[in-house]
């Protein structure tokens, strides 16, 4: 037995080994190449995912750059309704009140009235064979003539512009616990005048009350000189007395 040799084969399995180790590198290349797609897909997601935030916070803290057009249009007439007002708040003419301007063309029309005085005095008494002279004094009159005809003209046509004018004076007091408001109205017929007027001549400053509920009308408590016109209901549903609106009209009332 000890002369028997023992034989055995030897199989070279290097190119499997190499075989099988390119599989693996080519699975992991592949592995790796597919988590580098994945990641950059996610990489441009968060991105433009970033850009569209950054955009919508921009929107959000600008909203006054996003005007719709009408919204400019109305901005647009506001702006003008604004400068054309401003251009009536400017005098023209040196009008600086109406009152000033009446006083101005008075003023004008009085110096013409000397004038023309003056004129009618030397034609008088001129020579009557100074034809030249006189026919130059006849133009000079006649012009200034028709200056002061322009000037009357101008001061009826300001007088023409005046409009009524009404203010009012309001306080608020109780009747009896009922929550009421004393009016006076003060007319000016004439705007120019500091004081109220009327162009008839009747007292131009009036009173009323006006009661804060739908079931009771305003009372006319007149002028200095008149009586309130109190009706009846008034009276029952305040329970209040004649006496009372006429107290009320001489401490509430702005007559004086």
């Amino acid at each position: 037995m000890s002369d028997d040799k023992i034989q055995y084969d030897v199989h070279d399995y290097s190119p499997v080994n190499k075989y099988i180790e390119d599989q693996a590198r080519l699975k992991r290349s592949a592995s790796t190449w597919r988590y580098a797609k994945a990641t950059a897909l996610i990489l441009v997601a968060v991105g433009i995912l970033t850009v569209l935030l950054a955009w919508a916070y921009y929107l959000y803290k600008k909203p006054h750059r996003l005007v719709s057009l009408n919204e400019i249009e109305d901005r647009i007439l506001s702006n003008e309704e604004r400068i054309i007002n401003n251009e009536r708040k400017i005098p023209k003419d040196n009008e600086v009140n109406t009152s000033t301007t009446e006083n101005n063309l008075k003023s004008e029309i009085n110096k013409k009235d000397q004038k023309i005085l003056n004129l009618e005095e030397k034609l008088k008494n001129i020579d009557k064979q100074d034809t030249e002279i006189i026919a130059e004094l006849k133009k000079n009159l006649e012009d200034i003539k028709n200056e002061k005809k322009k000037l009357q003209e101008s001061l009826y046509e300001k007088r023409q512009v005046k409009t009524n004018v009404i203010h009012f004076q309001q306080i608020k007091t109780k009747l009896n616990n009922a929550d009421v408001t004393v009016t006076t109205r003060l007319y000016y017929d004439d705007p120019t005048n500091l004081s109220p007027n009327k162009s008839d001549g009747s007292d131009p400053i009036e009173c009323y009350v006006t009661f804060n509920r739908d079931d009771l009308q305003k009372i006319e408590l007149g002028t200095k000189n008149e009586p309130p016109r109190v009706s009846k209901y008034h009276m029952e549903t305040l329970g209040v007395s004649f006496k009372d609106f006429v107290n009320l009209k001489k401490s509430k009332c702005q007559l004086n």
